[in-house]
């Protein structure tokens, strides 16, 4: 029963970010889908080449603390993300480069679907990238018994806010090159 210790520790585990550059809603069309936007510096292709750079996510999200690709072929990949206290979450990922879109699957979890995608287009501002997120988290089986629908969706509002924090507060304080 995965699913129910890893949404409860991702519960406790977040504390509040409250970021006006960050804005999170739920999907029009999906009620199992949170979506966030956050604008940055940079430019877009710049941006995704960050976004699509595993190993550098350790610079950019502080609960990752180390990467492993197990798997790479082309645009796809197999990526095992170790947290700071060793849990480690296998995701496997899928490149659009050409419209500058990461879409990732969780492929550990057998009590819960959990994908996503993280898409960079350029922002209302010259030299800006809007970088907006969508997770898609819904909990099956015996989990779905103990987890309730409105726990899952502040779960997935809680971890696009301070994923799009950790982002914001990444880009806005380096330099890409």
């Amino acid at each position: 029963m995965r699913a129910v210790p890893v949404l409860v520790a991702l519960t406790l585990a977040i504390p509040a970010y409250a970021d006006p550059g960050v804005r999170v809603y739920q999907s029009a069309n999906d009620p199992s889908i949170t979506e966030g936007e956050a604008t940055v510096p940079g430019d877009p292709s710049e941006i995704f080449a960050v976004v699509e750079d595993y190993a550098r996510w350790v610079e950019v999200f502080p609960d990752v603390a180390r990467v492993i690709v197990t798997w790479r072929h082309g645009r796809d990949a197999r990526v095992t993300l170790v947290k700071p206290d060793g849990n480690r979450d296998n995701l496997s990922f899928h490149e659009t480069p050409q419209a500058r879109m990461l879409t990732f699957q969780d492929t550990g979890n057998a009590h819960a679907e959990v994908w996503g995608e993280i898409v960079c287009v350029p922002g209302d501002q010259p030299g800006t990238t809007r970088i907006h997120t969508r997770l898609y988290a819904d909990v099956h089986g015996i989990a779905s018994i103990v987890v309730r629908d409105g726990d899952v969706r502040k779960m997935r509002e809680q971890r696009v806010q301070r994923d799009l924090v950790h982002v914001l507060g990444y880009f806005s304080r380096v330099t890409i090159r």
